[in-house]
């Protein structure tokens, strides 16, 4: 069959571009993103290449062979585009997709003579309705009138009071004075003790990064707030958040906007307070770790597979030094995790059960923590499909975000290097699918303790995934405690809403353990009852134990159900389903590094 190419139409970007295309080495040279190709490819095998006017000039796209890909066909050829994304190594390795260069130091208001001046103001416990908010008699000792007169300025045009999280921001031409811009930001009623200094500081660090987008000449940015002396912990979360709020993803873009990146690369403290370089390299590792989470999460499931999770915990281990284990279908056949592979045999997608071992580099190892997230990298439902209105389907790859997170805690832990402690990262990752081959509605499987489930709902299959993870990882060696991850219920989205991830413990201990680390890095948990009697509704007739109780309590029910796993050593199940994406952003949130990692630290330091 002869390949006939249809023309475009003849304009100015025809000609242009007919003008490269004449010279392949014109075209490998200049036109990198320059002009769509189309691969036609006939019966016989032949290709044959044509330009079609683009939307844009300087747009390339490369098609080639891909696991992702997306098929167009027409009446005599088919279309392969191939998405723009990054590899296993570039999801490990991310350094490059964010500000890591930024710097913070800290300086008095006089001395500093950068381009924006950041002021952080309280709302007085007694203010009016309409009274504007005042200046700290501290701040205003150390500004000219000048600055005085343009702060006061904006102040009473804005009616700013000082609200949490409102803000207000202007250009100023000021002579002789090298700041060109004020911002404000109302820190609240601190003294009322709703919110978290912590949870302030984010919010703050996430404005800056806001004005710094808007204002991309800006290179050094002065904080000044209310506050006596800032903590190292306060200084860590708004370099953290300042740096997550300059990344953006747009890794699926066929076509990513071309912007200008922001210049920003000072942030200047103006209080008397000392900054660690430790404490900046902590915080550019806990960065690396959380945006690789969100990147793992907001990856659609074409994406991110099964066996891509073990690439990359793979790539992780080589990366830092760790041991690793990837167990395959038979492998874990020989092992009886018949709950995780009634899950897995749905898919097409084959099961990998990953299990990633962090050791000290100097030093005896005096603590020994498991982390197991789940990795159900796209749940269907199963036979009980998720149809129903509100079932989020669609968003259904963030089911692999105990998964993400975990990983993510391993990357900063491989970053910092704690010592005496060793963290094992443990993920049986499959995907919840229908087909002939799935498990049905009433089935009984069997876990690797021995014990019997029978399967009352197909959509509670991260509970049986758990169920096998929890119990190789007490068999694997014996932790001084376990603690598994997941987008387990929506009854806790129920419960908690967005903003509150629930937990559950066995012991006291480790219960206040996990508060105390959530509470350092403003990662808002909740802890939930083991209610004994809720038991009563998980039992089956037909074997030990059913997968689903009741309606009433499923967030329990479902920690209950895990327990059964767990014999002897201290536990805790930490549900993210709500936190581990926010509706209003459609972005990831990247929600339970810190914790995982300060749970981490918290064992190490008492070594």
């Amino acid at each position: 069959m002869k390949l006939v190419p249809q023309r475009s139409r003849v304009g100015v970007t025809w000609v242009v571009g007919s003008f490269l295309v004449s010279s392949h080495s014109l075209w490998k040279q200049f036109s990198k993103r320059l002009i769509c190709q189309r691969i036609l490819q006939s019966r016989e095998g032949r290709r044959g290449i044509y330009c079609q006017r683009p939307s844009r000039l300087l747009r390339y796209f490369e098609f080639r062979k891909s696991s992702i890909s997306r098929l167009y066909r027409t009446n005599n050829h088919c279309v392969h585009w191939k998405m723009q994304h990054h590899s296993v190594q570039q999801v490990v390795e991310n350094d490059h997709r964010f500000p890591r260069n930024i710097q913070i130091r800290s300086d008095k208001v006089t001395n500093f003579g950068g381009d924006w001046l950041v002021l952080g103001l309280e709302e007085s416990p007694k203010q009016q309705q309409d009274e504007v908010c005042s200046l700290p008699s501290a701040l205003v000792e150390q500004l000219d009138k000048q600055q005085q007169e343009a702060i006061y300025s904006l102040l009473k045009e804005t009616r700013f009071q000082g609200k949490l999280g409102s803000n207000q921001y202007q250009r100023i031409f000021l002579p002789g004075v090298g700041i060109r811009y004020i911002a404000l930001f109302g820190l609240g009623k601190i003294e009322n003790g709703n919110h978290t200094m912590i949870d302030v500081i984010r919010k703050l660090g996430g404005f800056i990064s806001q004005v710094a987008l808007q204002y991309k000449t800006c290179t050094s940015a002065g904080v000044w707030t209310s506050l006596s002396s800032w903590t190292p912990d306060q200084v860590q979360a708004l370099l953290e958040e300042v740096m997550l709020g300059l990344y953006k993803d747009d890794r699926f873009k066929g076509t990513p906007e071309e912007t200008d990146s922001p210049c920003i690369n000072e942030i200047c403290l103006l209080h008397e307070t000392k900054v660690h370089s430790s404490l900046v390299t902590k915080a550019k590792s806990m960065v690396s770790g959380i945006i690789m989470t969100k990147e793992l999460v907001f990856a659609p499931a074409n994406r991110v597979t099964p066996t891509f999770l073990s690439q990359v915990a793979i790539q992780l281990a080589q990366h830092y030094g760790m041991e690793y284990k990837i167990l395959d279908k038979e492998q874990c056949q020989k092992m009886n995790m018949g709950c995780y592979l009634g899950v897995a045999q749905g898919s097409s997608e084959p099961p990998k059960f990953i299990h990633l071992k962090y050791s000290p580099p100097q030093g005896p190892v005096k603590k020994k923590i498991a982390l197991i997230g789940k990795a159900i990298t796209f749940d269907s439902g199963g036979y009980n499909l998720k149809a129903g209105v509100g079932s989020m389907i669609e968003l259904m790859k963030f089911d692999m975000g105990g998964c993400a997170a975990v990983l993510g805690a391993a990357k900063v832990i491989g970053e910092l290097k704690p010592h005496h402690v060793q963290v094992d990262f443990i993920a049986a990752s499959c995907e919840n699918m229908i087909s002939g081959n799935a498990y049905h509605p009433g089935d009984v499987l069997q876990a690797s303790n021995g014990k019997t489930v029978e399967v009352i709902n197909t959509d509670a299959e991260g509970r049986l995934t758990l169920a096998d993870a929890l119990v190789y990882a007490e068999q694997t060696d014996t932790f001084d405690c376990i603690i598994d991850v997941a987008t387990l219920t929506g009854a806790m989205i129920i419960a908690l809403g967005n903003e509150y991830a629930g937990f559950w413990a066995n012991q006291e201990e480790l219960a206040q353990r996990i508060e105390s680390a959530s509470k350092r890095y403003g990662e808002k948990l909740w802890r939930m009852p083991l209610v004994n009697e809720y038991m009563e509704s998980l039992k089956s007739k037909i074997a030990d134990l059913k997968n689903v109780g009741g309606r009433a309590g499923g967030s329990i029910t479902a920690a209950l159900f895990l327990r059964e796993f767990v014999k002897q050593a201290p536990w805790a199940h930490i549900d993210i389903a709500g936190t581990v994406w926010n509706e209003k952003q459609s972005v990831a949130t990247g929600f339970g590094v810190r914790t995982l990692v300060e749970l981490c630290e918290s064992f190490s330091r008492e070594q």
